[in-house]
C-alpha cells in the first residue's frame, strides 16, 4: 500500500557538480585545446528540470541518490524554488555525481561523467505515491524500467528521458522494456536517432522546412509520441502519422546553451499542468529553453510563468 504522498511530477534523475570548462572548439582526439574560461555549476538533469518545473509552479518530488558531500546551498536552492526531496537518497560511502563538460563558442558541447553515488540506485526503493506525471531521466536503467512499471499501474504518465546516458548505458532490452510502460520520449535529435539505430527501426524522413527528422512507425507502437529538440530549429512533437514542429525563440545572445534541454522540460510540464496543448506546450517549452541559454549555467536564471507565456506568444 502507497503512502498518500501527491504531486504533480514524480521526476527521477541525477543531482551533481557542472565543472564547466570553455573552450574555442571542441579538440579531436590527442588534441589539446586552450580553455578560456572555467566555472562551477549546480546542475545535472534531474536538478535542473526540477528546478525549472518547480520555478513554474509545478509541485516536483525529485528521486535521486547523492553522497554526504551534496552541497547544502544546492540543496536549499531547489527546496527554496519548492522541489520536494524527501525521496533523495543519502549514500554514505560514495561521493556526488559531477559531469565534466567542455562548451565551445560554437554551441558544441562534450561530456564526461562520474556517477558516483548515483551507481546505487538500482538498490533503491520505487518512489511511493500518486502523480499525474513521471518523468524519467538520467538514471539506472533497471531502476526506470522498475519505477515505469510501478507508475504506469498507478495512471501516471510516464515519460522516458536517457539523455546522453543512452549511447552507453541503454541497451535495446532496457529501453524496449521501460518505453512499453511510457507515453511518451523526450530527446534531442541525436539521441532520438540512436534510440531508432539501437532499436533496428526502420527509418522514414521527414523535410520540414529544410530539416531533415527521421521518425520510426515501430516506435508508436510502444510510446505515443516523442518530444525532441531541434536546437536552433526549435522542437517538434512526433507522433505515428504527423510530426509537429514550433520554430526557437529568437535571442540576442546565447550566453551558455548548458542545461537548456531541461529546462525545456521544465516548460513542457508547466504548459501540461496549465492545459496546453500542441504547439502550446512546444512554445512554453522553447520559451524557458531560450531563457536558460542566456543565462550563465543551467540553472542561473530566474523566471516566472507569466513571463514565459510572455516570451512564449512573441510579446
Amino acid at each position: 500500500m502507497f503512502m498518500s504522498v501527491k504531486g504533480d511530477l514524480l521526476l527521477v534523475g541525477n543531482l551533481n557538480v557542472d565543472l564547466i570548462y570553455e573552450v574555442d572548439e571542441l579538440p579531436a582526439a590527442g588534441v589539446s585545446t586552450p580553455v578560456r574560461g572555467f566555472r562551477r555549476s549546480y546542475g545535472g538533469c534531474g536538478g535542473n528540470i526540477g528546478y525549472a518545473a518547480a520555478m513554474l509552479g509545478i509541485d516536483v518530488h525529485l528521486s535521486s541518490v547523492v553522497g554526504e558531500d551534496l552541497s547544502p546551498g544546492y540543496r536549499s536552492r531547489l527546496e527554496e524554488v519548492g522541489v520536494d526531496l524527501s525521496h533523495l537518497v543519502v549514500d554514505p560511502e560514495l561521493p556526488s555525481p559531477y559531469c565534466l563538460v567542455l562548451s565551445s563558442r560554437n554551441e558544441e558541447q562534450a561530456y564526461a561523467f562520474m556517477m558516483g553515488a548515483m551507481e546505487r540506485q538500482t538498490l533503491c526503493e520505487v518512489p511511493e505515491g500518486e502523480y499525474p506525471f513521471c518523468h524519467l531521466a538520467t538514471s539506472d536503467p533497471s531502476f526506470c524500467r522498475r519505477v515505469s512499471e510501478s507508475m504506469r499501474k498507478r495512471g501516471a504518465q510516464v515519460a522516458l528521458d536517457p539523455g546522453q546516458e543512452i549511447f552507453f548505458r541503454w541497451s535495446a532490452e532496457d529501453l524496449a522494456g521501460t518505453l512499453k510502460n511510457c507515453s511518451r520520449f523526450f530527446s534531442n535529435l541525436g539521441e532520438w536517432e540512436h534510440l531508432g539505430k539501437v532499436m533496428g527501426w526502420e527509418k522514414e524522413t521527414i523535410d520540414l522546412g529544410g530539416m531533415n527528422i527521421p521518425t520510426y512507425r515501430e516506435a508508436f507502437s510502444l510510446v505515443e509520441e516523442a518530444v525532441v529538440t531541434l536546437g536552433r530549429y526549435g522542437s517538434a512533437l512526433i507522433r505515428k502519422d504527423d510530426i509537429l514542429q514550433v520554430p526557437a525563440v529568437d535571442v540576442k545572445k546565447i550566453k551558455d546553451p548548458t542545461g537548456a534541454g531541461d529546462a525545456f522540460r521544465g516548460g513542457y510540464y508547466a504548459g501540461s499542468k496549465y492545459g496546453l496543448e500542441g504547439a502550446d506546450i512546444l512554445r512554453t517549452a522553447n520559451a524557458m529553453g531560450a531563457i536558460a541559454i542566456q543565462a550563465e549555467g543551467p540553472q542561473g536564471y530566474y523566471t516566472t510563468m507569466d513571463e514565459v507565456e510572455r516570451i512564449a506568444k512573441g510579446l
